[in-house]
């Protein structure tokens, strides 16, 4: 945990009946009241395996998404946001309920109309300096070491707002910066910080809450190209009669203790939302429908350095799957190659119909093949499409490593490295020159990404620019 907690205790019901809870800020404890832990213990603990014999039952498991309680320290509202389906433990009648998240409230029966999210990454993504502006006279500053700092408006600071969906409901995103002043002597006198900010209509489906935290999470990941990114607190806001928001609660999310590797932020590896403009909502909404391709990210920037077998075939998925996102209908075919395709189809579906047994599912499994694309088409296609976006980056790599790019020559490397690890060639040799490939891989990934929302050149080249720290002195 990221913040200090004394342990609670309240009440709280759960299957209509009402337990006492004990909670530590990690785990749950519901302690039954004494008339019904006959029934606890009968019931749901054990199973009968005959008249006064019983065995200790293994399946019981979390069937509520959130369970709601009343603590007795602070008269504040707790909800336990449950892990669904997770296994209930027990002992001596008091469950041990698995729980992922929990908000805490100032007061009960208000519905939840915004999150918003505060971290470090945001401080970079949404940058903090643009907050405020400096006034700077160099005589006064150098004579009587006086200047004047002015906080910009929340107008000025405060993004346009962008739509998502996430489980068929509207949302909306825009990125703010908030100041205030400060008169703690172990802290600065004025301090700005950026959020991101997560709109909705008014719920109280808690579940849905921690779903776009995990949403949220994810685009800021996707941002960083890499996992270990935190988010452990997030504030909770009411509408108010007058149109705004109230913050009324916090929510906390269990196991969220990591570094969100400050030198990694301080170098600029990341895509500043300037760079975005108009797609946050395009690629949040891809994100909440799985349509984004991020199982490739690598947990931190160090490891993501380091190439292995998994991560090798991780990047050309993640390739794969965006270029057929992009490209259902394949690579462009020469009328020549279509014309022998659609032969060979008709000669294999003439044997599948003349064949039986094992043949026949041979005969059909070869006409999957036939009209399909492989890796090394998809590269040779692709180049064609971003070379003039990112190529200067895969020219300049190759370039440095005394090579010349040459998009036909990757695919044949990268097929071929890739079928190798995939189908356990441990007999043939590395591919030097494919790890080289790969590396420039993870830029045209991007590449067709941003491409896809809609993002100009200039901004697509800007943020590969940033992401992976080329150093390329690029146009202003």
């Amino acid at each position: 945990m990221t913040h200090e907690f004394n342990i609670c205790s309240g009440t709280c019901k759960y299957k209509d009946i009402n337990f006492t809870f004990i909670f530590n800020g990690e785990e749950l404890q519901l302690v039954p009241p004494s008339d019904k832990r006959e029934t606890i213990l009968t019931e749901w603990l054990l199973t009968a395996i005959a008249p006064g014999a019983y065995t200790v039952r293994t399946s019981l498991t979390m069937d509520e998404p959130y369970l709601i309680g009343t603590c007795n320290e602070t008269n504040s509202t707790f909800i336990f946001i449950a892990r669904q389906g997770g296994h209930i433990g027990s002992q001596n009648f008091v469950l041990l309920v698995p729980i992922i998240a929990y908000i805490e409230c100032r007061y009960n029966s208000v519905s939840i109309a915004r999150m918003s999210f505060t971290s470090p990454v945001i401080n970079c993504i949404h940058p903090v300096t643009k907050g405020f502006g400096c006034t700077l006279d160099r005589k006064d500053f150098t004579e009587r070491g006086i200047f004047t700092v002015t906080t910009q408006s929340f107008n000025e600071t405060t993004t346009v707002p962008q739509s998502f969906m996430v489980d068929d409901r509207p949302v909306s995103v825009n990125f703010s910066i908030s100041s205030r002043l400060n008169i703690k002597l172990d802290e600065p006198p004025l301090i700005l910080e950026s959020a991101m900010n997560f709109e909705f209509d008014p719920t109280n489906d808690y579940y849905f809450i921690f779903r776009l935290w995990s949403v949220a999470k994810q685009f800021l990941q996707y941002l960083c190209y890499r996992k270990n990114i935190y988010l452990p607190e997030v504030a909770l806001y009411t509408s108010t009669d007058k149109g705004g928001y109230e913050k009324f609660a916090t929510m906390y999310v269990l196991n969220e203790d990591g570094d969100d590797e400050p030198s990694t932020l301080k170098s600029g590896r990341y895509i500043k939302q300037m760079l975005l403009v108009g797609a946050e909502g395009k690629i949040l909404s891809d994100i909440a429908s799985s349509s984004l391709y991020l199982r490739h990210l690598p947990q931190t920037y160090r490891s993501g350095r380091t190439i292995d077998a998994a991560r090798f075939v991780m990047i050309t998925a993640a390739f794969e799957w965006e270029y057929r996102r992009n490209f259902p209908d394949g690579a462009p075919k020469t009328e020549s190659q279509l014309k022998a395709e659609t032969a060979v189809a008709h000669e294999i579906e003439e044997s599948i119909n003349n064949s039986k047994g094992k043949k026949r599912k041979i005969y059909k499994f070869l006409s999957r093949l036939v009209k399909s694309n492989s890796l090394e088409s998809e590269i040779v296609h692709i180049g064609k499409v971003i070379d003039d976006i990112i190529g200067v980056f895969g020219k300049n790599l190759y370039r440095l490593n005394e090579e010349e790019l040459s998009y036909s020559e990757m695919g044949k490397r990268l097929s071929s490295q890739r079928n190798h690890y995939a189908h356990g060639d441990l007999d043939q040799g590395f591919i030097g020159l494919s790890l080289l490939d790969l590396m420039y891989m993870e830029y045209i990934i991007y590449a067709i990404q941003l491409n896809h929302y809609g993002i100009d050149a200039k901004h697509i080249r800007c943020a590969t620019n940033d992401l992976f720290h080329l150093n390329y002195a690029l146009p202003s």
